[in-house]
């Protein structure tokens, strides 16, 4: 199924486009704050940007993953990227997210989660979704908690290139809660 676009009552949820890449550079690749706890390194340049968005651009047919470029609806602007992939390992799709400084803490990571979460269910027929955070960073917790997560396990996991490693609170999302 192609990644459809989405819509809550404030962002409108859309597949990346190659055009995206300036956007999604500015407001939150290059943020080391944004990505400190994220599995990939803040974008050194356009490049890695422009990367990013063609193996996802490449990856809209795909039935294993799905990822959005959030656009918020008042000003249009572009603020950030969320989406699910299935992880073999755990036998269920995976959530996750990052959005730019700017619109920290106004609910919208936990509107976006709400919405992934109903296309999951409702399209995909799925009833449970894997998600983490980094201990370090509870503010993502507090997101999941919020979209119907608990936690189940502590857990690990590392950034791409192998250089971090995070510890992690494992949370598991199942059915409406």
């Amino acid at each position: 199924m192609n990644t459809p676009i989405l819509e809550t009552e404030r962002m409108l949820l859309r597949p990346p486009q190659i055009t995206d890449a300036e956007a999604v550079f500015a407001n939150w690749a290059t943020d080391f704050e944004v990505t400190k706890y994220l599995r990939w390194n803040a974008h050194a340049s356009i490049d890695e940007t422009l990367e990013w968005l063609a193996r996802t651009v490449e990856g809209i047919p795909s039935d294993d993953s799905y990822e959005w470029v959030l656009i918020h609806k008042e000003s249009g602007e572009t603020f950030g990227s969320a989406g699910i992939f299935y992880n073999e390992k755990r036998s269920v799709f995976e959530i996750g997210y990052c959005i730019m400084k700017k619109y920290w803490n106004k609910g919208l990571t936990t509107e976006v989660v709400r919405e992934i979460l109903d296309f999951g269910t409702r399209e995909l027929k799925q009833t449970k979704f894997f998600a983490m955070h980094a201990k370090e960073n509870p503010a993502s917790g507090k997101v999941l908690e919020k979209a119907g997560f608990v936690y189940f396990e502590d857990g690990e996991y590392d950034s791409f290139d192998g250089k971090r490693v995070f510890e992690s609170r494992n949370m598991m999302w199942e059915g409406a809660r």
